[in-house]
């Protein structure tokens, strides 16, 4: 009988001030296993970018811009996994805002696995890009709060960057 290990899990922690990646070990973390990765930058900093409202399409474009240059390092982090690991890879999250996300793409939480994919991501993001050219008329299958947007835009630009296609919230 042979049995599958499961892919190598990576922990997304997504704070108010930060972002950060974790392998998480399946036994006591080697002492050769690589640091977490971090950028200063998370949902509250893109909120404030916002000016602590929803986007408007010019703050979108700019936080775009400052997110990439925040979670593209993380590639090079993503190549270098713990020694024994190999991709793929699953990405994990536990962060209340990354889960609004989901559950306004409408993933069921309560049934595990609960998966959101990077396709349903990219999905809430055109809503919300749609919203931002249309001022006035909010769309009403989106939290109307800027640290929504913010996480929305930081996991859609993760995961596109990253090459994940989908993240597992628990």
């Amino acid at each position: 009988m042979r049995y599958d290990l499961p892919p190598p899990s990576i922990e997304l922690r997504l704070e108010p001030g930060h972002l950060a990646l974790h392998w998480v070990p399946a036994a006591a973390p080697a002492a050769d296993s690589p640091a977490p990765y971090r950028a200063a930058l998370g949902w509250q900093t893109v909120a404030q970018a916002f000016g602590l409202r929803m986007p408007t399409p010019l703050s979108l474009e700019n936080a775009i811009a400052t997110v990439e240059d925040a979670v593209m390092p993380a590639t090079r982090w993503l190549a270098a996994p713990p020694a024994g690991t190999a991709p793929p890879f699953t990405l994990h999250t536990r962060s209340p805002l990354l889960r609004e996300v989901a559950e306004a793409a409408g993933v069921a939480l309560s049934a595990p696995p609960a998966r959101l994919s990077r396709q349903a991501v990219e999905n809430l993001f055109n809503r919300l890009a749609d919203q931002i050219h249309r001022p006035g008329a909010p769309d009403p299958g989106l939290p109307q709060r800027a640290e929504w947007a913010a996480a929305l835009l930081i996991l859609r630009e993760g995961l596109h960057h990253w090459g994940v296609e989908w993240v597992e919230l628990g």
